[in-house]
């Protein structure tokens, strides 16, 4: 557990978070005052304008007067505007992309109440308002926490159902001729720069642990159970993941072709970002391996996988994105033996969805990868050190990771 601790520790030094711009900002006037501010948390904005706090954004707010706001909700614009006064106010609502514009209050409401009712309006999903601005989110913008970006939810459980390193143990278990069963921990820490169509550059710091079991039967059958726990920091907005899979890995070739069966539901939630969702995937992945010499070895991966999302209820907002995606993910693999017990890989991964409109829906990805492989008296059994530089358009991301066999 000290061990864990420490890589974590070293991962946390490695990528430090970044606050460097605010996910969301308010530019707030009224009569000749201007005036904008970032925000982590668009519950902070909104609870600026329920509680009737707007004076702490604009010092001379005056509620019983007429304002505008216009709120940059993680790179979509969104208009809240106040007309009226005192107990006869009205907010209109407008999102110019996506052509809503909804009226709230009027007669016998206050600022506040009329956007009491403005929020229930978001709650209740009123002809799938929320499923539209997600939708807009994912296809128009890189910051959503579900699906659109590699930092996302969808992206990392294709990235574990492709290298699934709970069975991919299994390879070195096969070198120290072991069978029966096989704990992983596997941490790892990445930072992605990703920039949107407003040209600003947004970092998130990626912090993963997948737990793993892994079970080898003497016929070189395996089963694997892996339970991945992420932690996303977006420019100073947190959300949390997790993951849960299953895969079946069985031998069609000797220990040369490798075809694995997988399914895994995953969930993300964001109270700062207002988003979340679950998702549920299923894939086969197929690798085979060709001798080259006696001490190396070239591995072809292809994996296809279909992946939908499910209604989640955050902080009673209904979610629900409406995604139905496919996903290709091919890699050729290089392997040197160093030595009796030791190898190096070299990798080159290239990934692409299709179906639902995401912001970023290829990335490519190239590293190296180092191996200690043990004998079966040995305390572990396998240890792996990975770094590698993922890119594609508006994107490029460093991970740097590593996996213990015990």
């Amino acid at each position: 557990m000290l061990t864990v601790l420490k890589i974590f520790i070293f991962l946390f030094v490695l990528f430090p978070f970044s606050a460097k711009a605010d996910l969301f900002t308010i530019t707030l006037t009224q009569g000749m005052n201007t005036v904008t501010k970032g925000f982590t948390s668009v519950i902070d904005v909104f609870d600026k304008y329920q509680n009737g706090q707007l004076n702490t954004i604009l010092a001379t707010y005056d509620k019983d007067a007429a304002a505008t706001g216009v709120l940059n909700f993680r790179g979509i614009e969104m208009k809240l505007d106040y007309t009226g006064a005192g107990d006869n106010s009205t907010l209109t609502f407008q999102i110019p992309s996506l052509g809503i514009n909804e009226v709230f209050g009027g007669a016998g409401n206050t600022q506040e109440q009329a956007f009491d009712k403005f929020k229930e309006y978001l709650k209740s999903n009123h002809a799938d308002l929320l499923t539209k601005i997600l939708k807009e989110s994912v296809s128009h913008t890189p910051y959503d926490s579900v699906a659109g970006n590699p930092s996302s939810l969808m992206s990392q459980m294709a990235d574990m159902a492709f290298s699934n390193p709970t069975l991919y143990t299994t390879e070195r278990a096969v070198m120290s001729s072991q069978s029966g069963g096989f704990v992983l921990l596997s941490p790892s820490g990445s930072q992605h720069k990703i920039k949107g169509a407003d040209g600003i550059e947004r970092t998130a710091t990626t912090m993963n642990l997948p737990l793993g079991y892994t079970f080898k039967f003497d016929n070189n059958w395996a089963l694997g159970i892996d339970l991945p726990l992420s932690y996303i920091d977006m420019d100073g907005s947190k959300t949390y993941a997790a993951q849960l899979g299953a895969s079946l890995q069985i031998p069609l070739y000797k220990e040369k072709w490798l075809v694995t069966v997988s399914g895994r539901a995953g969930a993300t939630a964001s109270e700062d970002s207002l988003s979340g969702g679950i998702l549920y995937m299923a894939s086969a992945t197929s690798r085979f391996t060709q001798n080259l010499t006696d001490s190396t070895a070239v591995t072809l991966i292809n994996m296809f996988g279909i992946i939908k999302d499910y209604t989640l209820d955050v902080k009673g907002y209904s979610i629900k994105y409406g995604l139905k995606n496919n996903v290709f993910k091919n890699g050729l693999e290089l392997r040197q033996k160093l030595s009796e017990k030791t190898a190096l890989t070299v990798f080159g991964y290239d990934t692409r969805f299709t179906g639902s409109d995401l912001y970023v829906d290829s990335y490519d990805e190239v590293g190296v990868r180092f191996t200690k492989y043990f004998s079966k008296d040995s305390f572990f059994s396998g240890i792996d050190l990975t770094g590698a530089y993922i890119f594609g358009d508006n994107y490029k991301a460093y991970n740097v990771g590593l996996s213990l066999l015990f």
